[in-house]
């Protein structure tokens, strides 16, 4: 996709502690544990809190590093909780699930492929689920990175938005 060392960026993102945003998605499911989807693993610290916290995973990532993390950090009865799936985000099918989330990674999706990816999620969270991620704006700093990435105006993350409360 580029020349960004994304393996560098994972080795150097393992000792950080779960992201706010997977914190404050997990206490709006009040204690529940379900199956969560996760678009793109990265350097796996979110993927071992929702095996630590109960959950069961599909976990995906373009660039496998990130699941050797998860690997050595977590017992063997709790890797029986989680799948994992190496592939970018314009060839993936995501199963039905309870949470999709997404820390960062949904705007490496081709723009190309977006719209249909986008419908993808949508249509694999199940009644009662729900989504966490980012979406870029146009003015993202990744924009002087990586060439392709998916970068939305108000309007557009307002549409869609707009689709998943139409669907539900």
């Amino acid at each position: 996709m580029s020349d960004w060392n994304w393996t560098r960026f994972q080795r150097e993102t393992a000792a950080m502690p779960p992201r706010p945003l997977l914190l404050n998605t997990l206490k709006l499911f009040d204690g529940f544990t379900g199956y969560a989807v996760e678009l793109g693993c990265g350097s796996g610290v979110d993927t071992v809190h929702l095996l630590n916290s109960g959950w069961d995973i599909y976990t995906v990532d373009g660039n496998a590093d990130g699941f050797e993390n998860v690997k050595a950090a977590v017992s063997d009865e709790k890797l029986r909780h989680v799948e994992f799936k190496q592939a970018y985000f314009e060839d993936l099918l995501i199963p039905d699930t309870d949470l999709v989330y997404s820390s960062y990674s949904i705007p490496f999706c081709k723009r190309t492929s977006f719209d249909a990816f986008w419908k993808n999620i949508v249509k694999a969270i199940r009644p009662g689920g729900r989504f966490a991620g980012h979406l870029f704006g146009e003015q993202d700093g990744w924009k002087n990175y990586i060439s392709g990435i998916t970068l939305n105006t108000r309007s557009e993350i307002d549409r869609l938005f707009g689709s998943v409360f139409r669907s539900v």
